[in-house]
């Protein structure tokens, strides 16, 4: 069973095209994990999918073009684990069918009350630790875990990270398989960082990986994780 604590490493996700519900979700978010990004439509809601390591979607049902049924298969299409909830202010026989084809967590009313929440959020943290979706793997002896944000061994032993080597590991892991620019890296990290910075931050990442042949150098493009 997720711990309460939890909460506070997950990054949410909530659509919803009401100012006042928004804002008074997005308040009640703030309280209990660590980031939210709430928005008004469908569109921005994939805008920022795309670009953000998300953990749990929650997504208003209908919000004018695209709807939180169609952000959810867009979605979908690209991720089939991603926790998903979906809020309406009514049931309806058509949407309950759609959204029954989308694996969510759950559906439930607006606005939505505080036990709700703390509920699907309970749900979303244990689906997630049951798929393994906060460890990610980076070679065959260290993952990397987003709720503690540290490289855990194969011995149980973790490894602490310093906040730009942690934003630089997710930078590398959201885009894995993607040379990430050096560039990239600067508009990511606290610090407008030098060509040397960014090199003395790959290093030591390198050296609490051990074994960083996953992490590879594009000289003069930037860095990729494979």
């Amino acid at each position: 069973m997720a711990k309460y604590s939890e909460f506070k490493n997950l990054s949410v996700l909530y659509a919803e095209d009401d100012d006042q519900l928004r804002t008074i979700t997005e308040e009640t978010l703030r309280l209990v994990v660590g980031s939210v990004y709430a928005v008004a439509d469908g569109k921005e809601a994939l805008e920022i999918y795309e670009t953000h390591r998300i953990d749990i979607v929650i997504l208003d049902i209908h919000m004018g073009e695209c709807s939180g049924i169609d952000v959810a298969k867009n979605i979908r299409i690209q991720n089939d684990k991603i926790p998903i909830v979906i809020v309406s202010g009514s049931v309806e026989t058509s949407d309950l069918l759609e959204a029954c084809k989308l694996n969510l967590i759950e559906y439930i009313h607006k606005p939505i009350e505080f036990n709700a929440l703390i509920k699907v959020l309970y749900l979303a943290v244990d689906r997630l630790n049951a798929q393994g979706l906060l460890m990610a793997k980076i070679n065959d002896t260290i993952a990397y875990d987003f709720f503690s944000k540290s490289f855990v061994h194969e011995n149980g032993e973790s490894t602490v990270l310093t906040k730009n080597e942690i934003h630089a590991m997710e930078l590398l892991i959201r885009n894995r398989g993607q040379i990430i620019t050096y560039e990239a890296f600067s508009n990511t990290l606290d610090d407008d960082m030098s060509d040397g910075a960014l090199k003395n931050l790959i290093l030591r990442l390198r050296k609490k990986i051990g074994d960083d042949s996953s992490l590879r150098n594009h000289a003069k493009i930037g860095y990729k994780l494979i």
